[in-house]
């Protein structure tokens, strides 16, 4: 059993755990999921070999419509084929308890992505250095607040180094902790926040050139805003109101005024509430869209490469991802577009992973333990191109390259079985 770094005063046990397969988005039937995932934190254990989540060595995409005709696969010969879709199995390495939250950055300016997990069950994050191959080191857990559920990567001082930020809703307060350029990072420092912040985010919201804190607080269902002055240290909180039990959040210029606007997911209602920037890191007050039922993520992305920055969100009750296509001035169209995702969707992504130019929607299916494609046809319409099986309780995820062969990878947070999960691209 390898030994785990630890900073602070709980020291763990971490085994790393890993399976390598071979799995094309296109032929396998899917293998049952497991039942019993919950999202909530556990108390932290020591690891025994994997047995957790469904066995290895499958996808499948029964779910298209053979209609659609997908392209033959030609995963493994080295050139990536417009249209492919191809997947490695499912590696798992073994974090601390429930990772709900994950974020990839170059912590040591190698060049390489490494990963940070939110731990709920351990009160921290979890920090793996990359190999550069695909691959993770050993886990190293940074201890925060209490009930950690969000994490943030970004630039927070002046000294180039990547910084971190956790959200911690049964402390209330966003933690912050320095980077030593090494992989490393400082003891926390606590940061006031809205009441039971859940999701936070590093952005520039006042174009001075420091990163700022953008939190939302579940409990008292508004935004807060802490301006950094590019010393490490924050400008009081000012907040803003949004919807009912806000979950998650998303940083990014909406209407193209070159200002970051605001996107919050309003679990509590059927809505998430745009609020835009001005540029000075003031918001104005939110605007509702109605996007379904128990909205818990969402994304931003020119989904349909007319130039218009549109959202895509995971609707945990619906068991959907809704589309709402942007008009470049910060609203969107009138319909907004449903794509069944079944058995709880919970975290969701825009990018192109079938090598064809335009951006595919990937989410994950809590209930089913499995990430899903939905791959864009030329008409605009969307359609499932396959679907890969995860750990239990998949709650987040992040694409990346992390290989360098140019093909975007997946990194998925999976609480049920305390593992962070890789699908390598295999082109």
């Amino acid at each position: 059993m390898r030994a785990m770094r630890t900073i602070g005063v709980w020291p763990l046990g971490m085994v790393f755990v890993a399976g390598l397969g071979l799995g094309c988005g296109d032929d396998g039937p899917a293998t049952p999921s497991s039942e019993g995932s919950s999202d909530e934190g556990g108390s932290t254990t020591m690891v025994v070999p994997d047995t957790t989540g469904p066995e290895p060595g499958t996808s499948s995409s029964d779910d298209a419509d053979a209609s659609s005709g997908p392209p033959p696969q030609t995963c493994g010969n080295g050139v990536i084929d417009v249209g492919e879709l191809c997947y490695l199995d499912v590696e798992n390495y073994a974090v601390d308890s429930a990772p709900s939250d994950l974020a990839l950055a170059d912590l040591q300016g190698d060049g390489v992505l490494d990963v940070v997990t939110a731990a709920v069950g351990a009160n921290g994050h979890t920090i793996m250095l990359g190999d550069g191959m695909g691959g993770f080191g050993e886990p190293t857990l940074v201890l925060g607040g209490s009930g950690t559920r969000g994490v943030a990567l970004g630039h927070l001082d002046d000294d180039g180094i990547i910084d971190m930020a956790g959200a911690n809703p049964i402390t209330e307060y966003v933690a912050v902790y320095y980077g030593d350029g090494k992989g490393g990072f400082s003891d926390q420092m606590p940061v006031g926040a809205a009441s039971g912040p859940r999701a936070v985010a590093i952005r520039d919201l006042d174009d001075d050139g420091w990163g700022d804190l953008v939190s939302v607080g579940e409990l008292s269902e508004d935004v807060t805003v802490r301006l950094g002055d590019g010393m490490g240290g924050f400008l009081g909180a000012q907040t803003f109101p949004v919807g009912p039990e806000p979950y998650d959040l998303v940083v990014v210029d909406l209407d193209g005024d070159g200002d970051l606007d605001v996107a919050v997911a309003n679990q509590g209602e059927d809505t998430i509430s745009v609020l835009r920037g001005d540029g000075s890191g003031t918001l104005a007050a939110e605007e509702r869209v109605v996007v379904g039922q128990g909205p818990r993520a969402l994304t931003a992305g020119d989904a349909d490469g007319d130039g218009a920055m549109d959202l895509a969100i995971a609707n945990f009750d619906d068991d959907d991802v809704a589309l709402l296509r942007g008009d470049g001035m910060g609203g969107f169209a009138d319909t907004v577009e449903h794509f069944g995702v079944v058995s709880e969707a919970y975290g969701v992504v825009l990018a192109d992973v079938t090598a064809d130019g335009v951006l595919d929607i990937i989410a994950l299916r809590r209930g089913d333990a499995e990430v899903v494609v939905f791959e864009r046809f030329p008409d605009g319409s969307y359609d499932v191109r396959g679907s890969y099986l995860l750990p239990l309780n998949p709650l987040a995820l992040e694409v990346a390259d992390l290989n360098d062969d140019t093909v975007p990878d997946l990194v998925i947070a999976a609480a049920g079985a305390d593992r962070v999960g890789v699908l390598l691209s295999f082109p």
